[in-house]
C-alpha cells in the first residue's frame, strides 16, 4: 500500500514538472514577442528624440503568441510594423508576425500605450475667472504628454500677472488661451490717442470699444470726428495710431 502511495505521488511529481515545462516552452513565444515590441517601440522615440526617464511603455497581455515548442522547434523571431508616426505616443498599433525558424506560426495586431510624462503648472486652488494670476497659484506637476493640449501652459512665468478668461480647477493642466492680459484700457474708457504721422504727433480724445492689455491692438473712435481708429495700447493706456 505504501509502494503504491509512493508511486502515486511519483507519477504526480512527474506530471507537474512535464506540465510546467510545457507553460514555460509555451510562454517563450510571449516574452519573445514583450522583448521586441520594447526594442521597437524604444527605437522609435531615441531616433527623433532623448528617452526621457518618465517615459513608460504597457503592453497588453500576449497570450496569443504562446507557441508549442514541441510542434514548432525553430528558432523564433518577429517582424514588427506600424503605421503611427514617430515619435511614438499613445495607442500604437503594431502588426506582428511571430515566426519559428521560416515558418510563420502567430499573426496579430497588439495595441500598447506609449505614456511620456512631461512637466507642467497645475493651479494649486480652484481660482475664479478674473482673478489675477500669482506664482502662489500653481505648482508643477507631471502628466501625461498625449493627453495635453498644444498650449499648455508649462512655466510660471507665461502667466504670472495675467487674468484668468475662465475659471481653472485645482490640479488640472491649462492652456494659454484661458489667460489673458490685465486690460490698461476697458470697453468705453475715455483714452487719449497718440496719433503718428511721421516725426510729427497730435494727441486727441478718444473712446475705446473694446478692452486691451499693454500692447493690444483696440479701436478707438476719435470723440471729436467721430472716427474709427485701430491702434496699440501703451503701459500708461495710450492708444498709438500711425498714419
Amino acid at each position: 500500500m505504501k509502494r503504491s502511495r509512493v508511486g502515486l505521488l511519483v507519477i504526480g511529481w512527474a506530471l507537474a514538472l512535464v506540465t510546467l515545462a510545457n507553460a514555460v516552452q509555451a510562454d517563450e513565444g510571449e516574452r519573445k514577442v514583450r522583448r521586441d515590441i520594447e526594442r521597437f517601440v524604444r527605437a522609435r522615440i531615441e531616433s527623433t528624440e532623448a528617452v526621457s526617464s518618465k517615459t513608460t511603455l504597457d503592453v497588453p497581455p500576449l497570450r496569443s503568441f504562446t507557441v508549442d515548442r514541441k510542434r514548432f522547434p525553430g528558432t523564433l523571431r518577429t517582424e514588427i510594423s506600424t503605421r503611427a508616426q514617430e515619435p511614438l505616443r499613445g495607442r500604437v498599433p503594431l502588426a506582428i508576425s511571430l515566426y519559428a525558424g521560416d515558418l510563420l506560426v502567430k499573426r496579430g495586431v497588439i495595441t500598447p500605450y506609449v505614456r511620456r510624462s512631461e512637466r507642467v503648472i497645475v493651479p494649486t486652488r480652484d481660482i475664479r475667472m478674473g482673478s489675477i494670476l500669482s506664482p502662489g497659484d500653481f505648482v508643477y506637476a507631471d502628466r501625461d504628454a498625449t493627453r495635453l493640449p498644444r498650449d499648455v501652459v508649462r512655466e510660471t512665468a507665461e502667466v504670472v500677472g495675467l487674468r484668468a478668461k475662465r475659471s481653472l480647477r485645482k490640479d488640472r493642466a491649462f492652456r494659454s488661451s484661458q489667460v489673458e492680459g490685465v486690460p490698461l484700457v476697458e470697453r468705453g474708457d475715455r483714452v487719449q490717442i497718440v496719433l503718428h504721422a511721421g516725426a510729427l504727433q497730435i494727441s486727441a480724445t478718444g473712446k475705446a470699444q473694446e478692452a486691451g492689455a499693454f500692447g493690444d491692438w483696440i479701436r478707438v473712435v476719435n470723440v471729436d470726428s467721430k472716427r474709427e481708429l485701430s491702434g496699440r495700447v501703451d503701459s500708461d493706456g495710450r492708444v498709438h495710431v500711425a498714419f
